[in-house]
């Protein structure tokens, strides 16, 4: 089995198994504007190489629209998120891609976690990929960016750091002698 297969084999358990862990948000919700927020993407995984560019790059002009701050990983940032894209048959024979993305403050943990699904059409195919088109990642990538502006309006502002205190002296005059 190659490494991609892996990828597809392993990316939606280990995106389901996270699932569980701390709090989660779906998204349901209307566009919102998150601007001076600096955000670093630092990965998105699970999809075939040409999605995950697809989607990267629909995902960054989402984020530009929502006047979102997208920073180099080398940049500091208040945010790094991480994502993965799932693609999987439902019931009525369509299929899912479903995104999960962390998003983690500056101290590495993670602040909050949001998912949702687009639905494809009709997959024919033994490979859930094909029936992922680009219109259905596009609608992925705008709501990825929605939940993760709506997080970023709504997260509280650190506190500035203490500065350390300047110790400097005040010449006191000397009392007048007379003579």
């Amino acid at each position: 089995m190659s490494v991609r297969s892996y990828g597809l084999v392993l990316g939606p358990l280990v995106a389901l198994a996270l699932a569980g862990c701390q709090e989660t948000t779906t998204v349901a919700r209307p566009r919102v504007d998150a601007p001076g927020v600096p955000v670093s993407v630092q990965s998105i995984s699970g999809a075939p190489d040409q999605v995950t560019a697809h989607f990267a790059g629909l995902l960054g002009e989402a984020a530009a629209e929502r006047k979102m701050e997208i920073v180099p990983g080398d940049k500091p940032a208040r945010f790094r998120v991480r994502g993965y894209l799932t693609a999987q048959p439902t019931e009525d024979g369509q299929t899912a891609l479903a995104f999960v993305w962390d998003v983690y403050d500056e101290s590495k943990k993670r602040a909050q976690r949001v998912q949702g699904e687009s639905l494809g059409r009709r997959g024919g195919s033994s490979d859930p990929w094909a029936g992922i088109d680009q219109t259905i990642v596009a609608k992925a990538a705008s709501e990825s960016a929605d939940a993760i502006a709506s997080f970023l309006t709504t997260a509280p502002v650190p506190e500035p750091k203490p500065e350390a205190k300047s110790k400097t002296r005040t010449a006191q005059a000397a009392p007048d002698k007379k003579r």
